[in-house]
């Protein structure tokens, strides 16, 4: 059976919950705080529910996960293009939150929550008085001083600063509980001092495979080093390289350590085991009928039906899928091989393979009896081929990318099997001409309706679809990469670029592994000049676009690119018009449904009007107006008043 991080035992919640009041009692029938944390093992337990901060694909008490999907919607990777599934950012409509968020149960990433630090704080009061001996006392202190780094690092990075709490705090603690928020700049030095501790004085192999090591740590010291580097040099903050510079030291070390990517790209997301495959750092494990991916609404309403399946809103707006390289390794503006945007067909000629694999190919195949078009169960013999050989182009050519097994196309909507079930006959597959499902899925939160697996945009997200077989539909258990090599490779070469030490070696050793599997030629930076994009920012010099290129296609979907943005400083990008797929009007019945942008039969699809939301003021959350009303020390972000 699989090991699995992210359990959350009663004995967790019992210990995070204590008041003062129930741990004076230190009754001799329960445990307390006062009786549990003795030995190793009881300390190894408690971190057990710590674990659960990984929201990965779903579970847990993490509401949102902190890296896959939530954050994309705020972005210009995605569009929800169900009625009002604009992002808030883009359209100006961000407001103060009246609470905080989140409760003892249920975590929100960039909520303003403490009480996962409290309970960090917990475990961390009582190494000094347990039995272990000083190692092991080092390794716990250094597996608390990680879990309190990865929240406060949340915290920063959604409202700058904020309260720092290394106690556990009771209702006498009037003085620190009513305190006005510390100063971002001792918040993030804190962070980096816990880290660099931990690093030092962790065990090497943690607490066996697939837990917190030291590799772990220094994955995180490669992550918050970039964030806070560069948000600090494109804020006007001082010591930016101070972090830089520690996001390059451990991005080396772990470099060194894991020096092969796995093969697939689809792999790392779509694995029943990632444990010990190259590259990765620590997973998130799931066991059936333990702990899945549940795609069941009332279970874990933030992604109902995204694994493993085609039922959920994710169109990708036209800007992203330019975003992706031709093989020759030049972008859309410059390449020879690049043949035009006149149909989707050609858009994808001679990409990146992440394209493919990010976002479902064109294809149109014929129905063999249309009557069993909605029939459930429906398998691979009731479509064959469209005689026109040009519909069937990405159906070769998925068949053909090496060792793909999930991405194959025709595609099926969720069946329990994945390799039945209705099949969607074309895509593009529009909303307003939905032609294989007839059921309809109720989008989470929004409570809308909207149709399985269609797109208003044209171009569909499907990273996470996969064809595993599943017991019943709500049993998908592929892994969910937490910290991979891949990401480490990307934050060390922008922090290099950033530190004015990136060059052709630190390329060949990040940039172009990554684009060895994605079949798109080698990076050469001389070759990169200001006319190797045409498209490209112009504010942005030419190497460092390229560097935030690859980060971008790279993780696209993992829930970074919200925070990239507002970390360089680019929330304008949230403004550009979220335009689709260019279509001829005639081949979908002329239907009203589907707009295309400046009116007429042909043109790019639009779904929703063109912005220009972005405000200064939300490169950081406002603090809820009730932490306000009940510490009137705190003061609001600017802007937000």
């Amino acid at each position: 059976m699989k090991l699995y991080i992210a359990i959350l035992s009663a004995f967790t919640i019992c210990l995070s919950a204590c008041n003062d009041d129930f741990l004076d009692r230190k009754p001799v029938d329960q445990l307390t705080d006062a009786t549990a944390f003795i030995t190793y093992e009881n300390f190894k337990t408690y971190s057990w529910g710590l674990y659960d901060y990984f929201g990965g694909y779903g579970g847990g008490t993490v509401q949102y996960p902190p890296y896959f999907t939530s954050q994309e919607y705020n972005s210009d990777n995605f569009s929800q293009t169900i009625t009002n599934g604009q992002s808030n950012y883009a359209t100006g409509n961000k407001v103060i939150t009246a609470a905080a968020g989140g409760n003892s149960s249920m975590l929100v990433i960039s909520g303003w929550n403490f009480g996962y630090v409290r309970r960090v704080n917990v475990m961390l009061e009582h190494v000094d008085n347990s039995g272990m001996d000083e190692k092991d006392k080092e390794h716990w202190r250094s597996v608390g001083l990680f879990f309190r780094a990865l929240r406060y690092y949340d915290l920063i990075a959604a409202f700058g600063n904020v309260p720092w709490i290394e106690r556990t705090l009771n209702i006498n603690d009037t003085t620190a509980l009513f305190a006005e928020q510390t100063d971002r700049t001792v918040v993030a030095n804190n962070i980096l001092r816990d880290l660099e501790w931990a690093e030092s004085h962790i065990k090497p192999a943690g607490d066996g495979v697939n837990t917190v090591n030291v590799h772990v740590v220094r994955a995180l010291l490669s992550r918050f080093g970039l964030f806070e580097g560069t948000w600090r040099k494109y804020h006007n903050l001082p010591d930016a390289n101070k972090f830089l510079t520690a996001s390059v030291t451990y991005s080396q070390k772990l470099l060194a350590s894991f020096p092969a990517i796995m093969p697939n790209y689809d792999d790392v997301y779509n694995s029943e085991d990632l444990v010990g495959k190259p590259g990765i750092i620590l997973c998130k494990q799931y066991v059936a009928n333990t702990n899945i991916n549940n795609n069941n609404a009332s279970i874990n309403p933030a992604i109902t039906r995204f694994t493993a399946s085609t039922n959920w809103p994710a169109g990708v707006p036209k800007g992203a899928v330019e975003s992706f390289l031709c093989t020759d390794g030049k972008p859309i503006s410059t390449s020879a091989v690049y043949e035009g945007d006149e149909t989707m067909y050609d858009a994808f000629k001679n990409r990146d393979r992440r394209l493919y694999l990010n976002i479902i190919p064109p294809y149109r195949v014929r129905i063999k009896n249309p009557a069993q078009i909605n029939a459930p169960g429906a398998s691979d013999g009731l479509w064959e081929k469209d005689v026109n050989p040009d519909f069937g182009y990405y159906i070769d050519l998925m068949k053909a990318l090496p060792g793909n097994v999930n991405k194959t196309l025709p595609v099926f909507a969720q069946s329990r099997d994945m390799k039945s079930g209705n099949v969607i006959p074309n895509v593009p597959h529009f909303s307003a001409f939905n032609r294989s499902l007839s059921n309809w899925y109720v989008a989470p939160q929004q409570n809308v309706a909207v149709p399985q697996m269609v797109s208003q945009l044209g171009y569909y997200f499907w990273k996470f679809y996969n064809r595993h077989p599943q017991d019943v539909a709500t049993n998908n258990t592929q892994d969910c990469p937490l910290f991979r090599i891949e990401e480490v490779m990307l934050n060390y070469a922008e922090a290099s670029y950033e530190l004015g030490t990136f060059n052709q070696s630190v390329a060949d050793q990040t940039i172009n592994k990554l684009r060895v599997r994605a079949n798109v030629a080698a990076m050469v930076v001389a070759n990169i000049n200001a006319g190797f994009d045409t498209q490209r920012d112009q504010t942005v010099d030419p190497v460092l676009w390229e560097i935030r290129r690859e980060r971008r296609v790279e993780l696209f979907g993992d829930g970074f690119r919200f925070n990239d943005l507002k970390r360089w400083k680019k929330g304008t990008y949230f403004n550009q018009y979220a335009l689709g797929v260019k279509i001829d009007k005639a081949d979908y019945g002329n239907v009203a449904g589907i707009e295309i942008d400046g009116g007429g039969t042909v043109g790019y699809v639009k779904y929703f009007n063109a912005t220009n939301g972005w405000l200064d003021r939300y490169y950081l959350e406002p603090v809820p107006v009730q932490e306000r009303v009940i510490n009137p020390k705190l003061k609001q972000n600017p802007d937000w008043e």
